[in-house]
């Protein structure tokens, strides 16, 4: 009985530590999307639609290197050291660190040195040689990048995420602040000097987040245990952080492949169908940029939990607890849609008031295509939460080639149907193309999540609460659009409104467990309500 009431802690304090971590994480990353998001606003207002446009067309491939040299291996050593931190195994997590450090270092180095080299040739495959300037500038911020890597997997590893936090917001504060400043000094001289000035400033904030990275790290560093400072890197540790990571980078380069392919197809194939490259380069600019500054800003939330649960899962892996696992992924994916369905309905409804108040630079006509392609990626938000805890959770079991293979079938059908639509019905067709090849992903996904853990009992009957709570919100802020003309005073009532409400219904309605409750802020009165609402029935 005793064994039974300690597992029982045991598992109410992961409950707790995973929604902490989550929140957490969700948090930064929130303040770090709101700052990247004003921070495009002036940006957009100084380089003008054709210049953000401009600006974009770097991403896809620097977001690519970063893929191949950096992004699967944080998640690769959060596993491995999170599951030898299960097993007692401390003095391999440091091998895993050390053997990590090693080989991020060289991967950064060589993904830069790509990047040189094949900048000329990248620009003018896009479309307009002069991008490669923006290339030479942000090659050396891959390198810090990965220097950062080792850190952050570390850290999440043991479970500590506010390091990773900390370096969001002040990647992001510098960035703006540096990008601005070098961008209005360089405006002068032409549109693309101004936007390299705002590359330079994306490079020196990837290299002020690695230092802030580096001083957590010496204050935290592991101290006290037996052999851990002789812990060295090893061959046998780095090939199998390799066997881990590549099956995982594999998956994640799916996203910046499609990236990098629209960064290609769309510009060229507005231009055949008629358009100015001028204009194709604007329509560009405004899907990636204003368009995915707002899509984007509510997924880094459920970011947030793909990444907390890797460490938890690999951990109740190592130890085959397989009922624990289920309800760790159960959480997640209704965490996922809590966030993205409410998202999702109520940036359709606000569409217009967030671009008329976010970019009051826009004519008429960049404004209308802005208002369409918004409401058109509304659903995406839903669907690439879901999306990312499916990929976090498959990867943590150790079959991360399933996410991999799914998001590759993804990007075929994605790329296939861009080439048909944007020829067919013009930019709109990105965004069409987009939600329904994530349907297919999100389809294909929850089909191999089935075949692992079986059927969760009560997932539909969750996401109906959430779906008709969420119904009711974006009817709430759709009569409030009557009765406010003025698009600020619009969106802060909404927010005000509709928050409080929608907390109210999810938890009237029992959404969430106590336990789930209690990793959420405010949870001991989220709790006495959700009490008084269950005497309320009986």
């Amino acid at each position: 009985m005793s064994h039974d009431i300690k597992q029982i802690k045991i598992k109410k304090k992961v409950q707790r530590s995973f929604a902490s971590s989550a929140i957490l994480l969700a948090t930064a990353g929130m303040v770090a999307k709101i700052i990247g998001a004003v921070y495009r606003i002036p940006l957009t207002n100084l380089l003008g639609v054709e210049g953000i446009g401009l600006y974009q067309l770097v991403f896809p491939i620097y977001a690519l290197m970063l893929t191949l040299s950096s992004s699967a291996i944080p998640t690769a050593i959060a596993r491995l050291v999170s599951e030898r931190n299960a097993l007692g195994d401390y003095i391999g997590g440091r091998k895993v660190f050390r053997s990590s450090a090693i080989l991020l270092v060289s991967t950064g180095i060589v993904a830069t040195l790509l990047m040189f080299l094949l900048s000329a040739p990248l620009a003018t495959l896009q479309g307009n040689s002069l991008v490669k300037y923006g290339y030479y500038i942000v090659a050396p911020a891959i390198l810090f990048v990965a220097c950062s890597a080792f850190f952050k997997g570390w850290f999440q590893g043991n479970m500590n995420m506010l390091p990773t936090a900390t370096s969001q917001i002040v990647e992001q504060i510098t960035k703006m602040g540096f990008g601005l400043l070098f961008a209005y000094l360089l405006l002068d001289r032409g549109t693309m000097y101004a936007v390299t000035g705002a590359l330079i400033g994306l490079t020196l904030s990837e290299f002020l987040s690695l230092v802030v990275m580096c001083i957590m790290y010496l204050r935290s560093r592991p101290k006290g245990i037996a052999g851990i400072a002789e812990a060295k890197a090893d061959m046998a540790t780095t090939k199998e952080i390799m066997r881990v990571s590549v099956p995982i980078m594999l998956a994640g380069l799916i996203f910046p492949v499609v990236q990098f392919a629209d960064s290609l197809l769309i510009v060229n194939i507005l231009m055949a169908r008629g358009a100015e490259r001028g204009l194709a380069v604007s329509e560009y600019g405004i899907l990636t940029a204003p368009v995915g500054s707002l899509i984007n800003m509510p997924i880094v939330i459920t970011l947030a939990f793909a990444v907390a649960i890797v460490p938890i899962i690999s951990a109740r892996r190592a130890k085959r607890d397989v009922v624990s696992i289920k309800e760790r992924t159960d959480f997640a994916l209704k965490l996922s849609y809590l966030f993205g369905v409410p998202c999702s309905i109520s940036i359709l409804v606000l569409a217009k008031p967030l671009m008329t108040a976010l970019y009051p630079s826009f004519d008429a006509s960049s404004l209308a295509l802005a208002v369409t392609l918004l409401q058109t990626s509304a659903l995406t938000i839903v669907l690439l939460s879901v999306q990312q805890v499916y990929t976090s959770v498959l990867q943590a079991l150790g079959k991360s080639m399933l996410p991999a293979r799914n998001l590759g079938i993804t990007a075929v059908v994605k790329i296939t149907l861009d080439v048909v639509l944007i020829y067919w019905i013009g930019i709109i067709g990105a965004v069409i193309s987009s939600l329904i090849a994530y349907m297919v992903g999100c389809i294909l996904n929850s089909l191999s999540m089935r075949k692992l853990l079986g059927k969760s009992k009560n997932m539909a009957k969750n996401i109906s609460k959430i779906t008709a709570s969420s119904v009711i919100i974006g009817l709430i802020i759709l009569g409030l659009t009557y009765a406010i003309n003025n698009s600020y005073a619009l969106i802060a009532t909404a927010i005000a409104v509709s928050i409080p409400l929608y907390v109210l219904m999810i938890v009237s309605m029992r959404t969430l467990s106590d336990d789930e409750l209690k990793g959420f802020p405010a949870s001991r009165v989220l709790i006495k309500i959700n009490h008084a609402f269950k005497k309320g029935r009986v």
